[in-house]
């Protein structure tokens, strides 16, 4: 499929395709800049569509709907098929949380940001699902009872901190090695965090149970949302809140029982205070001390994870997060104790000076047989082999791909298992990667993980075995053969928009983060850098960038930061043709096939805007009250009538799905309460039978008859994940779904 770029890569430009490095875009040489931060801005994005005006996406009210729905709403019986997954398989997604058998170190569980539970008997060779159906797939941690192996939690709900970190429902229990799941505490019943970042099963009870999580404190129809710790004697019927740390909103990040020594915890909490950092209790926690002697002063500590060492539990490791570098994100320090926790020592030195993400990416471990080997990682991962005293990065995110010291950027959590000397499981936004020789090389194992979160995607028309889209810290994934096990990444980072021309699979449009474009002309040709010459302030007001292409002229498109931009020359030049529009990012712009000259823009502030003349000229803000002020995710005009459009809205509360019958002047309420009030990403016209309307949603897909005037549910064995895109191959009689967790789906209609 599209080719890797070379060092020589082209620079952000207009008309001059020039070939100087980007290093906001390209991957960097070692020793270079450090890998700039846009979780937080990502973060912003997801939010804008799920949750504004709070922080918090309201999860139990995406249950009820989906419930809803299927009760109400009649499934697509003319459809006898199912939906098939069609990749990516080989390349993974955001892997938040790890678990290894104690005696059968090849058997492993991991847990995806938004795609499930997965378990592989192979060391990572290959993986199956074991969670697809339960209601949430927002995986935050594993664990494995050590006494009775074929016994696992799983907390739901991601604890990395940014806004794409979605809730979950609770904590979930296994007996039967991940064959069957139940609820064992829900979050709404028990008041255990939404987000449930570490779980900690007494060496010495298995009754015994502590989780950690992340709360926003927000008031719901379940109560008010707090996190922290919690604890169960009853092997996780009923729970009891420590409020040792404060009897308000706190976080706990990291939880580690003492192997040796009965009744001795150690674990790290934020309160934004005095009573942050670390804690040990030596009764079983019915009392904790403040551990202190030689650390910084506590209101630094921000997110810190814990490791202790097997052989020597009197040895333990601290890495944690520094609370006043803000958005800079950066290492407070990397602590060792040798005797329990009395005393520390920071023995970071110079080396991971620049290490940033440290709230996003935050994972340590030590090795099982010699308390002196450890790894640590943020954005890399770094080893020590002397207890600190010296340091190696041990990964390198911007090597090539088959570098034996490239594994994939941020690392959300370790494992180096007691019975395979020198194996090293990585889980991070790459999916996992694995070292057989304690960290000195990686290679990933991520086939058959099927966890790609996808910001949208596209398929040729001329080719239905060519198709891709825009990943989660991934960037452009596609396959030119139709393989699900044979996608290939371009870039790193974001991958954004993705757009083929409907006439030439080989001329295609890609965009990552902040207004950035390429474009290919032959997919086995290295990309040419289009990117509009917008300031750098443009560039950065918005995440991900909307490309739509004329559907006669291919060398035509438009995009869009805060104000419209346009070129007929195939990206040679661009030239602004709006000024802003109400000053929010522009989310989505829709070219009319039945009048080329008649454009229509929605933006994230809910605003929509139409242009008569090829975006000479641009009208007000014709939203009128309708449509609820959330952002416009998707427009669709009829192939036969500009002024026929639909829109889909995000967020919650209201209705998702407008038409209007006058281009854009008048509106009504398509959905008519029928569709799941949820977020709504995308709407189709099918343009062989242009009376059938497709949408997809946090909820499914949906499908409108248009004459008979009723919903379908198309749903069927999709896994519950959001479905960000929607794509119809005309030849094939294909619909594809893309989601944000589950990789591509696809339909045969």
């Amino acid at each position: 499929m599209f080719r890797r770029k070379n060092a020589k890569s082209s620079k952000r430009g207009n008309s001059a395709e020039s070939t100087t490095e980007d290093p906001h875009r390209r991957q960097r040489k070692k020793g270079g800049q450090v890998r700039l931060s846009h979780h937080k801005v990502r973060g912003r994005w997801f939010q804008a569509r799920s949750a504004w005006p709070l922080r918090e996406a309201p999860v139990q009210a995406l249950i009820r709907e989906r419930n809803r729905v299927e009760k109400s709403l009649a499934p697509a019986t003319n459809i006898a098929g199912s939906w098939e997954c069609v990749g990516p398989t080989n390349i993974g997604g955001r892997i938040t949380a790890l678990a290894c058998h104690p005696i059968h170190p090849e058997r492993i569980f991991a847990g995806a940001a938004g795609g499930g539970v997965w378990r592989s008997n192979d060391a990572g060779q290959s993986w199956q699902a074991c969670w697809s159906d339960q209601d949430i797939l927002n995986i935050g941690s594993i664990t494995v009872d050590q006494k009775n192996p074929d016994t696992i939690y799983v907390g739901t709900g991601e604890a990395n901190l940014s806004s794409d970190s979605y809730p979950g429902v609770g904590l979930y229990k296994s007996v039967d090695a991940g064959q069957t799941w139940q609820l064992l505490a829900a979050a709404d019943r028990t008041g255990i965090p939404k987000r449930i970042g570490v779980i900690a099963i007494n060496p010495f009870d298995s009754k015994h149970l502590i989780i950690g999580g992340v709360g926003l404190a927000e008031v719901s129809v379940t109560g008010k949302d707090l996190g922290g710790m919690y604890v169960s004697f009853d092997a996780g019927v009923t729970w009891q809140r420590q409020t040792f740390i404060s009897s308000q909103n706190y976080w706990c990040h990291s939880i580690v029982f003492d192997p040796k020594t009965k009744n001795r915890i150690y674990a790290t909490f934020t309160e934004q205070g005095a009573r942050s950092g670390i804690w040990r209790s030596v009764d079983g926690g019915k009392k904790w001390e403040h551990l202190t002697k030689n650390l910084p002063d506590s209101p630094l500590f921000g997110r810190t994870s814990l490791a202790i060492s097997p052989s020597k539990p009197d040895v333990l490791y601290a890495f944690a997060k520094n609370e006043a570098t803000g958005d800079k994100d950066l290492l407070l320090g990397l602590f060792r104790s040798t005797n329990g926790g009395d005393s520390w020592k920071d023995i970071q030195g110079t080396h991971f000076k620049g290490e940033g993400q440290i709230s996003y990416g935050n994972s340590i471990v030590v090795h099982p047989a010699d308390p002196n080997h450890v790894i640590c990682g943020g954005v890399d991962l770094h080893r020590t082999k002397d207890g600190g005293k010296t340091w190696k990065k041990i990964t390198h995110w911007d090597a090539e791909h088959k570098d034996p010291t490239y594994a994939h950027a941020d690392h959300h959590a370790l494992v180096m298992p007691a019975a395979a000397a020198g194996r090293v499981y990585d889980g991070n936004d790459g999916g996992v990667d694995v070292s057989e020789n304690g960290g000195t090389s990686w290679t990933n194992r991520s086939n058959s993980l099927a966890v790609t979160m996808f910001y949208d995607m596209d398929v040729a028309q001329t080719d239905p075995l060519v198709f891709g889209g825009g990943a989660q810290d991934n960037g452009t994934v596609a396959t030119r053969h139709g393989l699900a096990n044979d996608f290939v990444s371009i870039d790193s980072g974001d991958g954004g928009w993705n757009i083929f021309d409907p006439k030439d699979a080989g001329h295609v449009y890609t965009s990552a983060y902040n207004l950035l474009i390429q474009r290919y002309h032959g997919l086995d040709d290295d990309p040419v850098d289009v990117s509009p010459p917008a300031p750098p302030h443009e560039q950065n007001s918005v995440w991900m960038c909307f490309i739509a292409m004329d559907p006669v002229d291919s060398n035509t498109l438009f995009t869009g930061s805060t104000r419209v931009w346009k070129t007929t020359n195939d990206g040679h030049t661009w030239t602004p043709v709006s000024s802003s529009l109400d000053d929010s990012p522009i989310s989505a712009i829709e070219i009319a096939t039945a009048n080329r000259k008649r454009i229509y823009v929605g933006t994230e502030n809910g605003g929509l805007f139409r242009s008569s003349d090829g975006g000479a000229t641009w009208s007000p803000n014709i939203s009128s009250s309708v449509l609820p002020g959330h952002t416009i995710t998707r427009i669709e005009s009829h192939l036969n009538d500009a002024n026929l459009l639909y829109v889909t809205v995000a967020n919650f509360g209201h209705a998702h799905l407008f038409r209007s019958h006058d281009g854009g002047l008048t509106w009504e309420d398509a959905d008519k309460g029928q569709l799941p009030d949820v977020p709504h990403h995308a709407v189709l016209i099918r343009p062989d039978e242009l009376d059938k309307v497709y949408v997809g949603n946090d909820a499914g897909v949906f499908v409108l008859d248009v004459v008979a005037g009723m919903w379908t549910n198309l749903t069927k064995n999709l896994p519950n994940a959001m479905v960000i895109d929607l794509v119809f191959q005309e030849n094939d009689k294909a619909l594809f779904a893309a989601t944000y967790g589950r990789s591509i789906w696809r339909i045969k209609l």
